[in-house]
C-alpha cells in the first residue's frame, strides 16, 4: 500500500487483470476505429521544402535595405522572413498555382533554417506535386520581389555612375587632365554593374521542393499505437469503474469475504444449465473439493452430539442445494453417518438430486404433526439418509424456528454423526436464520462471477445477528487448476458419489437404533394449503459451476 496517496498498486492491477476480458475487448475496438480511420477516412497529407539562401557579396549593402547587411543576425532573419510574408509575395504565389492567398497561407509555413542565412518554405498538399508547388511557388516569389526591390535600387546607382561617365567626351587627348577622371568614373560604373549583379544574385532559391513519395499524415504505426495505448488506458479506467459499482465477486477477491473460505469448487462443464449439479454427475476435481470440504467441517465438530452444518447463501442460484447434496455425499462416502434435511420449504432442491424422495413425506408434514420423522427418513445411499422439505408451508420460518424442529435436531443426532440443513437464502426469506441457532457450523455459499460481495456481507451479518454459530464460506464456479492431470479430467470418467437405489434398497445404516428407513416412496403425500410467505419466492438453484 502506497501510504502517501492511499492507493494499492497491487489491487488496481489485480482488478485490471481480472477483467482482462473487458479491457483488451475495448483496446480491439480503439485499434479498429484506428485502423478504420487511417485507411478510409484520414486524407493523406504531403510535405514538400524550398531552401531560400542569402549570402551578401560585402560588407557594404548597396539595397538600401531591401536586403539584410552582410552580418546576419537573427534579427535580420527575422525581418527578411516577414518580408517573406508581405501581401504582395503571397499573392504572386498564389496566382502561380491557382488558390485563393488565404488558403495558401494557411499550407506553407516559413521559418529560419538553422542558425545560418537560410529560410525553409514548407508546403502541405493532398498529394506530392501540390505541396512542391506551393513550397517552390512561394519561395520563388520571395525571391522575385526582393530581388525586384533590390534592383530598383541597385538600377539607380548603375544609372547614377553611367550618367557620370557619360559627362566626360567621347574622346581625349592624352594628356588631358579628364583622362584620369574618365577613367575613375568608368571604374565605378563597372564596380557598380559587378555589384548590382552579385547582390541581386545573394538571394536564391537554392534547394527547390522535390515532389515527396510519402505522405507525413496518416502515420499509420504511430496512429495504431497510440489507440492501443488508448485503449488499455481506457480499459483500464472503465474496469476500475465497473469495479467500483460492480459488486461481483471475483477469483481475486477471496482476502475481502467476510468469512473464512474453507474450500473453492472449481468450474465444471458438466454441470447441467437449470438443475443442480448432483454427486453422481460431479466429476474427480469437484468430487475431490467436496472430500476436503467434508474434511474440514470435521476438523470443526466438538462435543459428543451431531454436527449441525447450515448450508445457506446470500441469494438464489448460487450453488447452495448442490453444495449440501455433495457435502453430505463426501462425508457419506468417508464413513460418517449423515443425515441431510431439505429445509428450504419454498424452492425445494434436493428432490431433484436425489429422486427417491419424490412424494415422500417431508420436513413440513413432521413438523406439523402430519408425519413421523421414521417415515420421512429415507435412505439415498450407504451412511446417507435424507428428508425431503415435504409441501409448501405458509409459515415455513415459524417452523424452522419452533420446538418441533429444535427436538427433531436432537432426534437424528442420536443417529447420525452429521446434520447438513439445506436453507432458504438469507436475504430472500428468514428461514436461515432461523436454523442458525440450532447449527453448530454455518456455510455460506457464494459462486464467482455471481455472488453480490455486498450481499454477501449483509447476509454474514444477519446470520451473525441470529446466532453465534461459527460461519465459513465455501465458493464455487472458481478457476480448474492446471497441471497435474486436472486438464485431463474431462475425458475421463466421473466419479459416482451414489450407488444406485436398487444397490442399498434394504440397507439399514447403522446406529439407527432401530428407526425405520424407507428407500422406496409412499403413496402421493396430501399437501398442507399451498400459501407462501410474502417475499419467499426465490429462483431454481443453480448448479455448482
Amino acid at each position: 500500500m502506497n501510504e502517501s496517496t492511499g492507493l494499492d498498486v497491487g489491487r488496481v492491477l489485480s482488478i485490471v487483470m481480472g477483467r482482462w476480458k473487458m479491457v483488451l475487448a475495448i483496446t480491439i475496438i480503439a485499434i479498429s476505429a484506428a485502423y478504420a480511420y487511417v485507411t478510409f477516412v484520414a486524407k493523406p497529407v504531403f510535405e514538400a521544402t524550398a531552401l531560400v539562401t542569402y549570402q551578401a557579396p560585402s560588407r557594404d549593402n548597396p539595397t538600401g535595405g531591401a536586403l539584410p547587411s552582410t552580418g546576419i543576425t537573427r534579427e535580420e532573419i527575422s525581418t527578411l522572413v516577414a518580408n517573406a510574408t508581405t501581401s504582395s509575395v503571397v499573392e504572386a504565389a498564389a496566382k502561380e498555382v491557382g488558390i485563393k492567398p488565404d488558403d495558401l497561407r494557411s499550407k506553407v509555413q516559413i521559418r529560419p533554417n538553422g542558425e545560418g542565412s537560410v529560410i525553409s518554405f514548407v508546403a502541405v498538399g493532398g498529394t506530392g506535386d501540390e505541396a512542391a508547388k506551393r513550397a517552390n511557388a512561394w519561395a520563388t516569389a520571395f525571391v522575385a520581389e526582393r530581388t525586384r526591390l533590390a534592383g530598383v535600387v541597385l538600377d539607380s546607382a548603375v544609372k547614377e555612375q553611367a550618367a557620370a561617365y557619360a559627362a566626360f567626351p567621347p574622346k581625349l587627348r592624352a594628356d588631358d587632365a579628364q583622362v584620369a577622371q574618365k577613367s575613375a568614373a568608368a571604374t565605378e560604373l563597372s564596380a557598380a554593374k559587378t555589384s548590382r549583379e552579385l547582390w541581386l544574385n545573394s538571394l536564391s532559391v537554392s534547394n527547390p521542393a522535390s515532389i515527396p513519395q510519402a505522405a507525413i499524415w496518416p502515420k499509420s504505426f504511430l496512429t495504431l499505437f497510440a489507440a492501443m495505448l488508448i485503449g488499455l488506458g481506457l480499459g483500464s479506467g472503465v474496469a476500475l469503474l465497473t469495479a467500483r459499482v460492480d459488486h461481483r465477486l471475483r477469483d481475486d477477491e477471496f482476502d475481502t469475504l467476510p468469512a473464512p473460505v474453507l474450500v473453492r469448487v472449481p468450474l465444471s462443464p458438466r454441470a447441467p444449465k437449470s438443475a443442480p449439479l448432483g454427486p453422481a454427475m460431479a466429476e474427480p476435481i469437484v468430487a475431490d473439493s467436496f472430500a476436503g470440504l467434508g474434511a474440514r467441517v470435521m476438523l470443526d465438530r466438538f462435543g459428543d452430539g451431531a454436527h449441525v452444518v447450515l448450508v445457506t447463501s446470500a441469494r438464489s442460484g448460487e450453488g447452495k442445494s448442490s453444495v449440501a447434496a455433495n457435502l453430505a455425499s463426501a462425508l457419506a462416502l468417508g464413513g460418517r453417518r449423515v443425515v441431510l434435511v431439505d429445509a428450504d420449504m419454498r424452492r425445494p432442491t434436493q428432490d431433484q438430486i436425489f429422486p427417491m424422495l419424490q412424494n415422500r413425506p417431508g420436513l413440513s408434514q413432521v413438523l406439523t404433526r402430519g408425519a413421523e420423522l421414521e417415515t420421512a427418513l429415507t435412505l439415498v445411499a450407504p451412511n446417507l439418509a435424507a428428508i425431503s422439505s415435504g409441501p409448501r408451508h405458509a409459515n415455513a420460518s415459524v417452523l424452522l424456528a419452533s420446538v418441533a424442529f429444535r427436538q427433531m435436531i436432537d432426534r437424528l443426532s442420536q443417529i447420525s454423526e452429521v446434520i447438513v440443513v439445506d436453507a432458504p437464502p438469507v436475504l430472500a426469506v428468514n428461514d436461515a436464520l432461523a436454523v442458525a441457532p440450532a447449527a453448530n457450523q454455518v456455510l455460506t455459499v457464494a459462486r464467482v462471477g455471481l455472488s453480490d460481495l455486498v450481499e454477501i456481507r449483509e447476509a454474514h451479518t444477519r446470520l451473525a445477528s441470529a446466532a453465534s454459530t461459527p460461519q465459513a464460506m465455501v465458493l464455487v464456479g472458481t478457476e480448474r487448476p492446471q497441471g497435474y492431470g486436472y486438464d485431463q479430467e474431462l475425458r475421463a470418467t466421473g466419479r459416482v458419489a451414489i450407488p444406485s437405489p436398487a444397490s442399498h434398497a434394504a440397507a439399514p445404516m447403522p446406529g439407527m437404533n432401530g428407526m425405520t428407513m424407507h428407500p422406496s416412496p409412499i403413496p402421493p403425500r396430501h399437501d398442507v394449503p399451498n400459501t407462501a410467505v410474502p417475499g419467499g419466492e426465490e429462483r431454481a438453484d443453480g448448479a455448482v459451476a
